[in-house]
């Protein structure tokens, strides 16, 4: 079929192609596909090309495609593809690229995919189990966002297998001096992480786990690696699993961060608190979404542990972005903030129909607005959030593993 309604298109019509694999091809031949993709990406006016193999979850389904000239390609979008060697690439036009699970055949040829284009804006890699990559050069002057992405490793979870050589960790260096966004998710498997530039407005969202990573060098050199690089930051996102392993292992300070938006659990977040404060001394404004309870957490009282120098120094405003629970856990960490900060002028508080228990003290919420006006705090806000139906008990939000 696509063999014939290419050949009723003819070169100079087809635009957008999307081949999605959605049926189970254990017994066909996924050689069949590679001359039709051959064929599309011929196409001279061709502008969006997208694979989506479904069912690539042995190397033995990878579709292996062959990119070269496409002069009028704007967004390029492989999952579950090999590529083979390039003899001649360029992609002159291209500005949205997503490679996920797409295995590269050397470090020279991820090199040259991303530095093919002048105008790549926005680039997404999810590293495949089986490239050969080693050193990953992200060198561009036009892009403005990366994700990047390590899937889990073929020996994570007990599982008795071969260890995979990219275990053993790789390198990465991102020299692109317009870069807005880094995302950094899932498994941290890199020994060297380093930043040559970026834009001056640069943002980091920043949710791995660094548990894997012990067999070649100390996690504590690892985490620090990244944070050196990561020292020019005014803007950064941490997911909770990232926060657990940092209290674990404290990271060095982060002088020039002002704004940190961070997801901690509800039972731990008593004890990260102080710690994540105290590696931010100019934090200046503070995003916290609470969610589900850390079964390794133990906790204490906030009023226990040392004063963070932010709060006497520069932090301006926080924001809890999840609503109050039925533990009242936001609304102690609203006390705490009204207490200890010295320079705190707005705090925002939201609640939904389950902001109410046997934790939340009678006038609670009165007490906060009463003492708000004693203190220093020029601006206190109580949301409401519309509810949105959980599909079962406990149910918390989880980010998609797919770009």
């Amino acid at each position: 079929f696509i063999h014939e309604f290419l050949a009723f298109q003819g070169k100079s019509y087809l635009r957008d192609f999307k081949l999605s694999i959605d049926h189970d091809v254990s017994n066909s031949d996924v050689s069949l596909y590679v001359p039709c993709l051959g064929r599309v990406l011929d196409m001279r006016k061709l502008e969006r090309f997208q694979v989506e193999n479904k069912f690539g979850h042995g190397i033995i389904l990878y579709i292996r495609l062959t990119l070269s000239a496409c002069e009028a390609l704007v967004c390029l979008k492989l999952h579950f593809v090999c590529l083979n060697e390039f003899v001649s690439l360029s992609l002159p036009c291209l500005k949205i690229m997503f490679l996920e699970d797409v295995i590269l055949p050397s470090d020279a040829a991820a090199e040259a995919l991303i530095s093919c284009s002048p105008v790549l804006e926005v680039l997404k890699i999810c590293l495949s189990k089986y490239d050969s990559v080693v050193a990953l050069r992200v060198r561009s002057l036009s892009l403005k966002s990366f994700a990047l992405r390590r899937v889990e490793p073929l020996c994570a979870r007990g599982r008795s297998v071969v260890e995979p050589f990219y275990v053993r960790g790789c390198s990465v260096v991102i020299d692109t001096p317009k870069l807005e966004c880094l995302s950094l998710m899932d498994y941290y498997h890199f020994k060297s992480f380093k930043i040559i530039s970026v834009a001056e407005s640069f943002k980091v969202d920043i949710g791995v786990e660094f548990d894997l990573m012990s067999d070649y060098l100390s996690e504590t050199k690892i985490i620090c690696n990244l944070v050196k690089n990561l020292s020019c930051v005014k803007d950064m996102t941490l997911s909770w699993k990232t926060l657990e392993f940092i209290y674990i292992y404290p990271i060095p300070k982060l002088h020039d961060l002002t704004r940190l938006r961070a997801t901690m659990c509800l039972n731990s977040s008593s004890n990260l608190l102080p710690t994540v404060l105290e590696s931010c001394p100019n934090l200046k404004h503070l995003i916290l979404e609470l969610v589900i309870d850390s079964p390794y957490a133990r906790s204490s009282r906030l009023s226990t542990v040392p004063l963070p120098r932010c709060l006497v120094s520069s932090l301006e405003s926080v924001e809890m972005e999840s609503p109050v629970t039925e533990i009242a856990t936001e609304l102690r960490l609203a006390r705490y903030f009204m207490k200890k900060s010295k320079t705190l002028k707005k705090l925002v508080l939201r609640l939904n129909h389950e902001s109410t228990g046997e934790k939340h003290k009678p006038g609670v919420l009165e007490r906060l607005m009463t003492y708000s006006r004693r203190c220093s705090l020029s601006q206190f806000e109580v949301l409401p959030v519309v509810p949105t139906p959980k599909p079962w008990p406990g149910y918390v939000y989880v980010k998609s593993n797919r770009f």
